[in-house]
């Protein structure tokens, strides 16, 4: 029988050996965690790379298997040494342009006649006596000797002294684009004083772009001279003769033989100009993929055809004839395009390899900030609509770190990209956020109206339950919340022997 007086035994001793212990687990846990660099707590949103080396990885601006190339996109070229050289020159009159013809006894001897001209749509003017003089296009000095060879062909005046002076001109000008509202920017047109006149020096007219500007864009019209004709068929076609028959087999043979093809039926045109061989077309307006040619020197030559070496081929004839005074006047008077691309950044860092010289007719292009938007939805922080910078600089990872992260029950490996490549047309293409994160796949730049649908999948729901159900307390012990709260297990036991 046991003893009234006789201690009583409690769980003091083993409740002190089980403190022990788990503060001996706990300080364990706490140096194992510090020592290894777990990237998350059961949470596979939780995305990064984390290692002590460094790595470089590129930035992809297309997608091969989605971006197939837009050719309606004219390309872009970068600056040229040429492009920095100045083009002293002559001014070339245009429509518009006042100018002032003094000839010297052309009405009485001993006193100029002075007519003041303003060049009219169709680039001429009319003198009295002299007529109708063609002026645009042309250097005064050019009219000077244009208007003196009327009046020697016209019997008036012989050696007939002239000269001609720029009032107004208005040819010498560039023009700045881009969204209103840029900055201080004043888009608008404005003369070019000098013919050194510099990129800087008109941006700084206009009243400046912001320092976030990274390239600014130039599309020039440049002549079509044959250096940049390029090649194209290699066809004479003033060696063709059209047949008087409409059988193209007898045609055929009597070339096989060597005979001489019938001659055209002549019909020439009001100018005196010959037709043109027939199957091709005359102009630059030709249908179905026909060369396109100009009349010169007595004979149409096709255009594309004037190689870089400044010589028009003529495989029919068997030889590539020098191409003639009038053939690079007429390929001048074509024109096409370029679209320069300068890199502003570095333009204003001091690198004057960049600063190109502005010509007549330049249209200076500022690209807009906000381009557009892209779109992110599914498990992401805060879905919506975010800007694109105007020039697509914002890259995936940059979009989800705007939207404020990816979400707690999100897969970065399940991630879907909708891109527009057309008016109608979309491709979606799966990305594995967590790669790119980890520096094992490129990043990449997002386009305008792109759509980032972030995923998640089976096991994200049961590793949050966990994850949020079990934490770590500041006291290094385990609680259980309201996931194994008394609603669940209910009320804990109640053992009222230890009372008193």
């Amino acid at each position: 029988m046991t003893s009234p007086d006789r201690p009583r035994v409690t769980a003091a001793a083993p409740s002190r050996t089980a403190t022990r212990l788990a503060l001996t687990l706990a300080a364990g846990s706490a140096a194992l965690l510090a020592g290894c660099e777990a990237d998350s707590y059961l949470d596979p949103s939780v995305v990064g790379r984390w290692e002590p080396t460094p790595v470089t990885m590129p930035i992809l601006s297309e997608l091969d298997v989605i971006d197939t190339g837009d050719d309606t996109l004219l390309p872009v070229t970068p600056v040229r040494p040429a492009d920095l050289e100045p083009d002293v020159q002559e001014y070339t009159l245009g429509s518009s342009d006042v100018i002032t013809v003094t000839i010297y006894e052309l009405i009485e001897p001993g006193r100029d006649s002075v007519y003041t001209r303003s060049i009219d749509e169709t680039g001429s003017i009319r003198l009295p006596i002299v007529g109708t003089v063609r002026a645009s296009g042309s250097s005064p000095s050019q009219l000077e000797s244009a208007v003196t060879t009327t009046l020697e062909r016209k019997g008036i005046l012989r050696d007939a002294q002239v000269s001609v002076v720029v009032n107004q001109s208005g040819q010498n000008l560039f023009h700045m684009v881009g969204t209103p509202g840029i900055g201080n920017t004043r888009f608008g047109t404005y003369a070019i004083p000098q013919p050194d006149y510099r990129l800087l020096e008109a941006v700084a007219a206009a009243g400046g772009v912001t320092d976030r500007t990274k390239h600014v864009y130039i599309i020039r019209q440049t002549a079509l001279t044959p250096g940049v004709a390029g090649t194209g068929a290699v066809e004479d076609p003033a060696s063709v003769t059209a047949p008087a028959t409409s059988d193209p087999e007898s045609l055929l043979d009597d070339l096989l033989q060597g005979g001489e093809a019938p001659a055209p039926a002549e019909a020439p045109p009001a100018d005196g100009r010959p037709a043109p061989p027939a199957g091709i077309d005359a102009g630059l307006g030709g249908d179905g993929g026909s060369p396109q040619y100009v009349y010169v020197d007595g004979q149409w030559v096709a255009a594309g055809a004037v190689g870089p070496d400044g010589r028009v081929a003529n495989a029919l004839a068997g030889e590539t004839p020098e191409v003639s005074e009038e053939l690079e006047a007429e390929l001048g008077r074509m024109i096409t395009q370029r679209i320069i691309e300068v890199p502003y950044e570095r333009l204003l860092d001091g690198d004057t390899r960049f600063n190109v010289v502005v010509r007549p007719g330049d249209i200076i292009r500022v690209p807009n900030e906000n381009a557009g938007f892209c779109y992110f939805t599914g498990q992401i922080a805060r879905g919506g609509a975010y800007n694109v910078p105007g020039e697509n600089r914002l890259t995936l990872k940059q979009g989800i770190a705007a939207a404020g992260g990816l979400g707690p029950l999100a897969n970065p490996k399940r991630v879907d990209l909708v891109r527009r490549i057309g008016d109608d047309t979309e491709a979606t293409i799966r990305l594995d956020v967590k790669a790119i994160y980890d520096a094992t796949q490129p990043d990449i730049y997002l386009k305008v109206e792109d759509q980032i649908n972030i995923g998640t999948s089976f096991w994200a729901v049961p590793l949050a339950i966990v994850r949020n159900g079990l934490r770590l307390t500041y006291g290094f012990g385990f609680i259980a919340d309201r996931n194994f709260g008394n609603d669940i297990f209910g009320a804990p036991p109640r053992d009222d022997g230890f009372r008193r």
